[in-house]
Parts: C-alpha cells; structure tokens; sequence
C-alpha cells in the first residue's frame, strides 16, 4: 500500500477555527431550520421538560459515537475506545481502529450519525410542534458536532475509488494498492 494523502485537520487548521466552524454551523442550522419549522407549524412554544431536554442534550454526544461505530463494527476486534477530559471537565470520545478500513465504509461511517439522527430529531419536532425549539436545538447542536466529520468527508471524497482508510495519532492516511 502506498500513501496517498495525510489528512489532520486539528493540526492544519488549529481547534479553534474547528470549533469557529462547528459553532457557525451550529447557529447557521438553528437559524434556518427553526424559522422553516416554525413557518410550517406555528404553534404556541412551551417550556416544560427542561430537564429532559438537558438530558437529551448530554445524550447527543454518546448517540453520536455509537451511530459511528455501526459501519465500522465488524472490525470490533480492532477497535480501541479511549475516554479523555479536556477543556476541564468536557469527555471526549474517541474510536480508533488498527487496521485499514475501505473508503466506502469509513465515509458511511463518518456520516451515518448526520443522516439518522438529524432527521429523527426534525421529525420529532414535527410530531411535537410545541417543543420545536428544543428539537431544532438539539439537532443544531448535533449539526456541530459533525462539522469535523463533514470536513472528512469532503477531502476524502476526492481520493480514489478503493483506496483504505488507516487513522493515525497525527489523522487520517489514505492508502492505494500499489
């Protein structure tokens, strides 16, 4: 196998253009979505279940990660899942496999999460218009989270049609048989 591209966002951009991006997305997504929302099912917003969507909240996250691993689990002897504190008190989750995965799995696995969860959470919205806020929340932070992941997605699109996927501490390494 010959290397064909390197790919490390976090080192090329810097987390916090990362999370400038994410954050952009997020409100962008919010914005939009939750004025089609509402233009569609203008109902009279209510504030109850705080809590729950608290928990929904801390639950996106977890969901996420799992929704990650689908494509990818019959390489579960080879992956590895590590749990580690930054920023203080905020888990990041994070899933490497040892072995090369093909472009195709590895790109289905980069945006399963974006393609179930998302609409879940919008046609929650639509069958409990009351809470519109807090699904169109909910999914805007979720659109955040896979800022990175789209970002992967669009430079691995490019790479050729059976190349393999191999992640290394320093990102991603694109592999073509030679």
């Amino acid at each position: 196998m010959k290397c064909w591209r390197t790919f490390d966002f976090e080192k090329r951009y810097g987390s916090n253009k990362i999370l400038m991006y994410s954050l952009l997305l997020t409100t962008l997504f919010f914005s939009f979505s939750f004025a089609f929302m509402q233009s569609l099912f203008s109902k009279t917003l209510y504030s109850g279940y705080f809590h729950v969507f608290l928990l929904a909240l801390l639950a996106v996250y977890p969901l996420h990660k799992l929704v990650h691993l689908l494509p990818i689990l019959h390489y579960w002897r080879q992956i590895k899942c590590q749990c580690k504190i930054t920023y203080f008190c905020m888990p990041i989750i994070s899933i490497n496999i040892k072995q090369p995965v093909p472009k195709k799995t590895f790109m289905a696995s980069l945006l399963l999460p974006f393609f179930t969860i998302n609409p879940a959470l919008l046609v929650c919205g639509i069958m409990f218009p009351h809470y519109i806020h807090y699904f169109t929340m909910l999914a805007a932070f979720h659109t955040g989270m896979c800022a990175i992941d789209l970002l992967y997605f669009k430079a691995m699109a490019a790479s050729p049609k059976y190349a393999v996927i191999e992640e290394h501490d320093r990102g991603y390494e694109i592999l073509i048989p030679q």
